[in-house]
Formats: C-alpha cells, structure tokens, sequence
C-alpha cells in the first residue's frame, strides 16, 4: 500500500504534466526530471499566463546551471509576492523531495485554488464548495470521506445530472470500483484531469493537499461539458528539441471512448536557428504558410536565401494502441531549424497545438559563448594527471582563468549519468580533459598542445599577446586593489575590536567597583549590626555585671 508521500509525488507529478502539455513536456520520475530547472521554469510561464521568468538555460549539463535556472525560478515567485521558507536552489537541484513537494503545493494553493492566501482557509472555502454541491451526502474532510467513491460519483452527477444516477446505491465496501467509476466519468463528461490514482483515492493513507488538487478542477468545469480534444494531450522530447537525422519521439494521449481520428502534421524548418525572428513571430507564420507539399515548400522557399533550407513536410510512423489511447509518434527531421507540429483529434487542435520544435545540428551541452575544461577528480593515470596539470599551466598562460566567458573547470564525476554521457558523446572522446570553446570541441591536452605549436590555439581563444598583457595589468591592479580594500577592513575590523575590548574592560571594572562598594556597605552595616548587638548585651546585665 502507497504511502501518503508516494500518493502526493504521484499527484503533484500528474498536476504538473497537466500544464507542462502545453508546451509537449512531461515528468516521468518528479525528483530527477525537475532536478535542472528548466520544467520548473517553463511550468512557472504557463501557469502565470505567459509571463516570463527571464532567460534560463535550455540545456543544463553542470550543477552550476541547474541551480542557476532554480534561482532564477525562485526570484520569479518572489516578485510574485509568494513567499518560500527554507526552499533554496541547490536543494531543488539536488532533487530533495520533500521541499519539492511543498514548492509544488505552494503552487497549487496559489495558482489552482487561488480562492485564499492561507492554506487553512483555501481549504475550508474548497470544502464549503463540495459541501453545497452534495447536501445530500455531507463531507466534513478530504481524506476518509474520499475512500469509498461515493463522494466523487455525487459530485460527477451534482455537476453533469444524470452521469451516474445510482451514486446513492453505490456499496462502500467496492471503494475501488466506486474510485474508478467516479474518476472515469469526471475525465470522459467533463473534462477533469486523472491526477488522482483510483487506488490513491481509496487509499486509508491519502492526504488533504492530493485530494484538494483533484476536487480544484471540477470547479472549473464547464457547463457545456469537455471537447474530445481537449481530453488529449501530447508529449516528449520530439515535440521540445532534437537532433536533425536522429529520431524523434513523442507521445499523444487521446480518450479510448471516442472515435475521433487523430492527425499529425509535421513540416519544417519554418525557420533557421540563426533566424532573428522568432518562430512563432508573424514573418515566421506567414512564411510557414501552405499546403505541405513539397511543391508549395519550394514555393516558400523561393526568394529566401540560397543556403537557407526548403520547408517540408517530415512523415511519421505512428503506432497506435487502441486499448489504452497511446500513440507513439517517431520522426526524422533532414535540417536544423524550427519545425511545426500540429495535431488534431477530430479536426480540432489538441492542447498546446501547433508545437514549435527546435532542430539542432548537433546535441547541446548548454556552453555557447562559454570556454570550458571537464576533467575527472579521481584519475588514476600518471598522463592524466600530468595531462591536466599541464592544460592549466597553458591555459593560466593566456589568461584564460580570467575572462568573463571561462567557467571553473568541471568535474564530470559531480555530473548526471546522462549529462556525463552528453559530453562524451559531443565529444567522441572520454579521454580528459576535454575542452569545448562555444559549446564545441576543441580537443584533450594533446591537440590543445599541437594547436599551441602550429599557432591556432590563440585564434580559437580569441586571444593576442597584447591583450594578454592588458588583462594581466588589470588584474593586477584590480587584485592590488581588492588586496588594499582587504588590508583596510582588516584594519577597521581590528581597531572596531580594540575599541570593543577597551569598552568591556571598562565595563568590568566598573562592575568591579560597584561590587566592591557593595561588599563595603555590607560589612560596615554587619559591623554596626554586631556593635549595636554589643550595646544591648551591656545594657541587659545591669548593676551585677559591674
């Protein structure tokens, strides 16, 4: 049996997919795909009506950009006026679950049930909505009042009359099958997504936040009932960025219960990727215009320029899978550039319909603009190692460690698996290090070295002797300054702390004092106590004692 955490991942995983569609991305596993932050990003644009979070990197390799793409993230809702305690970058990028779940859930209240600020009172207002839905089935919870089915069949027909008449003869001992039925009818009558399990929901162990995100979307249901299309959704990477003559792989969900027809039209490049128009921008569209034959490509094509390649139409292999409603769509673009994939399902575009797909000439590792060095911390090889320490010396040479465009060498044993791959596979070598200038192979040390003597390595590095000089001079002066700025703090810090010793040594000893006073009164007030007690003694022997 699921746990409540289990139950939570999965509903937050299919809350997430339920927006992500609209741009063809899906989650399959909750705490590795949202590790790099570009499904956080693109989750955040969609769920805020477009509203852009700034520029994040599209293929994070390093933890550097992982984390860099949740910060950016992170400051996007701060400007929202949403406040995160205890949720930072480097736990999203590490994929810590548990803070990931409540980022998710923050999102949820805010931007799902949106009714209140507080989550107490989201959730009473949700239920006071459930409530006069069902006067005659009185639910006081979002969790046991669930299990049996029978509360989400009464809300089914309460909103669609007539969708499951029998709800009130419904045996609470078939909570599954009730589950099921109520689930079900909800997704095919009126449009509300299965992101809640049948078995979750007669889990004894399901929690408040999985239920409230299920029962958030029947209030948006609307009167006139779900389109088939709109019940579809499409995802994977062919619809997001690919490799041009690679195969390309997506999937569309249609619903079993009907009998639209789905097409797929896929035709590209509407646009090169050097193009500064965007590709859903109106030059792009209007040029993207046509039947898709290769006689109206030329057509588009005509006046363009020459190395400019011919729009076409690419023809998939789709394999469909009746019992279920999957299709496995897999194309092979020719060129690089942007492509248009469109998809019907009964002549109506399904969500996030046409996609815009990136083609690239080659896998990306995120390094464009950016010189970079990976190597390996544990290698075991004398040339390794002395191969390593050898690039630094001619790299340090040029200067290179102090230019804006380097980024601090790269450990491919802190990397991903499929990120570590990534590199190897760009470069066709794992022999480290690797250095790649603009996100392109250069070479291990043994061609960074013969490109040194045959004099090409400057020119790959952008680099001159003069240049060299100049920045040599500037960092000097600017490490004379930071080395004087530092001096001069340490000399503040010191006279600030001299100041606060002399401060509390004063202070001690007027504390001193004041004790010392004390202890004077004290003893003078015993002794004129002991005295007084004398006198009395005197007094009470009287003429006898003389």
């Amino acid at each position: 049996m699921s746990s409540w955490v289990d139950i939570q991942q999965n509903t937050f995983t299919r809350w997430c997919n339920q927006y992500l569609k609209e741009r063809g991305m899906h989650i399959d596993d909750l705490q590795k795909d949202f590790k790099d932050g570009r499904l956080l990003c693109n989750l955040l644009e969609i769920i805020t009506a477009g509203k852009s979070v700034g520029k994040y990197n599209r293929n994070p390799r390093i933890p550097l950009q992982k984390i860099e793409n949740h910060s950016l993230a992170l400051t996007f809702l701060k400007n929202e006026g949403i406040k995160l305690v205890n949720i930072g970058a480097p736990d999203l990028a590490d994929g810590d679950m548990k803070l990931t779940l409540g980022l998710i859930w923050t999102l949820i209240l805010r931007y799902q049930i949106k009714l209140a600020k507080k989550d107490a009172t989201a959730k009473k207002e949700l239920l006071e909505w459930v409530q006069s839905k069902l006067p005659d089935h009185y639910i006081k919870n979002f969790s046991k009042d669930w299990n049996s089915g029978i509360a989400v069949c009464a809300l089914v027909d309460s909103l669609r009359p007539g969708t499951i008449p029998n709800w009130r003869d419904l045996d609470p001992e078939n909570g599954l099958e009730n589950c099921e039925l109520g689930i079900n009818a909800a997704y095919n009558k009126l449009g509300v997504p299965r992101i809640l399990d049948p078995a979750d929901m007669n889990n004894p162990r399901i929690d408040d936040q999985s239920v409230m995100t299920y029962v958030a979307f029947f209030r948006d249901v609307e009167p006139e009932g779900a389109e088939d299309a709109a019940r579809c959704c499409a995802y994977g990477p062919g619809l997001v960025e690919v490799v041009k003559e690679t195969t390309a792989e997506f999937f569309v969900e249609t619903p079993v219960d009907s009998q639209g027809q789905l097409k797929i039209v896929i035709r590209g490049p509407v646009a090169p990727l050097a193009d500064q128009a965007t590709p859903d921008s109106p030059a792009v569209e209007k040029k993207a215009e046509g039947d898709g034959s290769p006689a109206a490509a030329k057509k588009e094509s005509k006046g363009a320029a020459a190395d400019a390649p011919q729009t076409v139409v690419v023809n998939p292999s789709i394999h469909h899978n009746k019992e279920n409603g999957i299709h496995i769509v897999k194309y092979t673009p020719p060129f690089s550039g942007y492509y248009k994939v469109s998809l019907t399902f009964g002549d109506q575009h399904i969500p996030g319909s046409e996609f815009t797909v990136t083609v690239l000439d080659e896998i990306s590792l995120g390094g464009e603009g950016k010189i970079r060095v990976f190597y390996s911390t544990t290698s075991c090889t004398q040339k390794g190692r002395a191969d390593g320490m050898s690039l630094q010396y001619l790299l340090e040479a040029k200067n290179v460690h102090l230019r804006p465009d380097f980024e601090p060498w790269i450990a491919v044993d802190t990397m991903e698996k499929e990120d570590r791959e990534a590199v190897f596979t760009k470069a066709g070598t794992k022999t480290l290090p690797i250095v790649f200038i603009d996100d392109k192979y250069v070479g291990d040390y043994d061609r960074m070295l013969q490109l040194e003597e045959t004099g090409k390595l400057d020119a790959l590095l952008k680099y001159s002797r003069a240049t060299g000089g100049k920045k040599r001079e500037a960092h000097k002066k600017k490490q004379d300054a930071k080395y004087k700025k530092k001096v001069e703090k340490d000399k503040a810090e010191k006279a600030a702390a001299e100041e606060r010793r002399k401060k509390r040594a004063e202070e001690r000893k007027r504390q001193k004092e004041a004790e010392a006073e004390e202890v004077s009164a004290e003893e003078a007030k015993k002794e004129a106590k002991k005295k007084e007690l004398a006198a009395m003694e005197d007094l009470s022997l009287g003429p006898a004692a003389w």
